[in-house]
């Protein structure tokens, strides 16, 4: 196998997006909730524990396009007030994610390995890069914080809300692979989610390596070069099984 170059997906991939996520609801909760509703006996973990289960019952329908992005984001902010008994408003809800975007990147800290891999990537020669979805200004952000531009360059990281097509839409990879003008064989994708990261690069012809950092359930019967599940995992796979073929 010759792969020329490496995508990775970001979120759960290259760091812990759920310790992210629920350090940026906690500091929003102590900013927001404590602060408003002084005298209601709310702690954050109740808080977060409702905030979480309406994040999973209304992504689905996100996912299919019967909820924009705003409209998820203040359902799931308000049916978590409501269930609460906590006073709310859209407002409110447009305030608290606002405020979410602006520190969830702080939050966010590489998984161990990360920069080894990179380092092997280096002197293997390969190039590598990001396919991530989501918000422009939020990915940036943890890419920021995790310092990805001082190893990959901006021609080789993609967002899709730049692009246009989100994963699993084989047609993000396709933009991707005409990109940096390379052929789908030359491709490999990296990623945590099997029904965004593995599906969408299989349906595209590209190999995919399931990077199971979550112990989630295989959807679909495509198959993967390889199921790991830390980035250490990912450095000693190529280095014993691959390093040749670079």
């Amino acid at each position: 196998m010759t792969w020329k170059a490496v995508f990775f997906d970001l979120d759960n991939t290259l760091y812990s997006h759920e310790k992210a996520f629920e350090a940026a609801i906690e500091w929003c909760y102590k900013v927001f909730i404590r602060k408003k509703v002084v005298d209601h006996e709310c702690s954050f973990t109740k808080f977060f524990k409702v905030f979480k289960k309406n994040c999973d019952i209304f992504w689905p329908l996100y996912e299919q396009k019967k909820l924009s992005r705003v409209e998820y984001k203040r359902v799931r902010f308000n049916e978590t007030m409501k269930s609460l008994h906590l006073p709310f408003d859209e407002k409110d809800a447009d305030l608290f994610h606002q405020e979410y975007e602006d520190v969830v990147g702080s939050y966010s800290e590489a998984y161990p390995g990360l920069y080894d891999l990179f380092t092997f990537l280096n002197t293997c020669k390969i190039k590598y890069g990001i396919i991530t979805n989501g918000n422009v200004k939020v990915q940036n952000s943890k890419m920021n914080k995790l310092k990805l531009r001082r190893w990959i360059p901006e021609k080789y990281i993609f967002i899709s809300e730049q692009i246009g097509f989100h994963k699993p839409d084989y047609r993000l990879f396709s933009f991707v692979k005409e990109s940096v003008n390379m052929k789908n064989e030359e491709c490999i994708y990296i990623g945590d989610s099997w029904s965004q990261d593995v599906v969408g690069a299989k349906n595209a012809g590209w190999d995919a390596i399931f990077l199971n950092t979550r112990n989630e359930e295989r959807k679909t019967d495509h198959e993967v070069i390889k199921e790991l599940y830390t980035l250490h995992d990912v450095k000693n796979y190529f280095f014993h099984s691959y390093k040749g073929s670079f």
